[in-house]
């Protein structure tokens, strides 16, 4: 079998990592897959040295860009001859809708976020064509039933319990995303201050950057709290989980399958979470706030910080989504 994935994303966030990480995954399992993603960002950097990822997506999305896009995809398909193309996003979709025409190609289609699980004609017309259909969330399936819940897969070779950590004086919880508006990060700073009035030596570090960060900084010496900014983290994301003894989850993110919740979990640090779309499949109840807030996520939080160690079980919990777990479930519906 021999699979083409698209993901048009500029950036490391969002789309690009699950669908690279499915990419991987399969490739671990003997499937002759390949990316193809956008070039010319700093994306390019990071996976320039892959034989199997292809930077032919143009930057621009207009009719010369994509028509040139098309070409390029097509002299890959002709060259490797691929069973499956599976899309991500909708530009993605039109894409392998294109390229696959008069071939006997199947076509895939991954939703990572509720907003593009719309019943336009134009999407319908794209589904018409697309007999594999692929939720990130697993709550997505009330509007697409058919479709396989695939999970953001984990790559237990960088996030795993043991290895180097940053070296900081424990209880520290952790938060992490993009700093912009909505996001969630007020709620984890409310949630913070309430947790220490039960735990007066934790700490908070929040890991991200954005144009928010300082009016989180303002709300944090309003409410008399410090955070350890951690900046920005790839490569080294790891080590900062390591540290921590607990990760406040309050808001979806660009993809909505809460990779990170997965990834702490893989590194043995158990999540404390708002009780969002699609979490129950990730997690039990006792990791779920009662409500959406500060004060419901403050005592999940202290319940499970008082708790025996939870490491081990994290652990074991995230290999439901392993690499191998992972190209299992696609996989098997590609054989379908």
């Amino acid at each position: 079998m021999k699979v083409l994935h698209l993901a048009a994303g500029n950036r490391w966030t969002g789309a690009a990592a699950p669908a690279f990480a499915e990419v991987e995954a399969l490739r671990a399992a003997g499937v002759d897959a390949h990316y193809a993603y956008v070039g010319g960002y700093k994306l390019q950097a990071k996976l320039g040295h892959y034989d199997f990822a292809h930077p032919v997506i143009e930057k621009a999305q207009h009719p010369w860009a994509f028509a040139r896009t098309v070409e390029k995809l097509e002299s890959i398909i002709d060259h490797h001859g691929f069973d499956v193309v599976h899309a991500h996003l909708s530009y993605d979709h039109l894409l392998a809708r294109t390229v696959t025409r008069g071939r006997n190609i199947a076509v895939a289609r991954t939703f990572h976020a509720r907003r593009v699980l719309r019943s336009d004609p134009f999407t319908r017309f794209l589904l018409r064509g697309t007999p594999l259909r692929f939720v990130i969330n697993d709550a997505f399936r009330e509007l697409q039933p058919e479709a396989v819940f695939t999970p953001p897969p984990v790559d237990h070779r960088q996030f795993r319990p043991d290895g180097p950590k940053l070296e900081l004086e424990p209880p520290v919880v952790t938060a992490i995303g993009k700093l912009s508006k909505g996001r969630g990060f007020e709620d984890v700073l409310h949630s913070f201050a309430i947790l220490r009035t039960h735990l007066p030596n934790v700490r908070l570090m929040i890991i991200g950057h954005g144009e928010h960060r300082p009016v989180l900084e303002q709300l944090a010496q309003s409410l008399g709290v410090d955070v350890i900014w951690a900046g920005y983290h790839e490569d080294a994301l790891a080590e900062h989980y390591r540290a921590s003894n607990l990760l406040l989850f309050t808001a979806r993110g660009s993809d909505e399958g809460h990779r990170a919740v997965i990834e702490a979990m893989a590194c043995g640090v158990p999540p404390a979470v708002y009780p969002l779309e699609g979490m129950h499949a990730l997690v039990d109840a006792a990791h779920i706030a009662a409500a959406p807030t500060p004060e419901a996520l403050a005592a999940t939080a202290v319940a499970l910080l008082t708790r025996e160690p939870l490491g081990e079980a994290m652990v074991a919990r995230s290999q439901e989504f392993s690499y191998a777990r992972a190209a299992q479930r696609l996989i098997d519906a590609y054989g379908a």
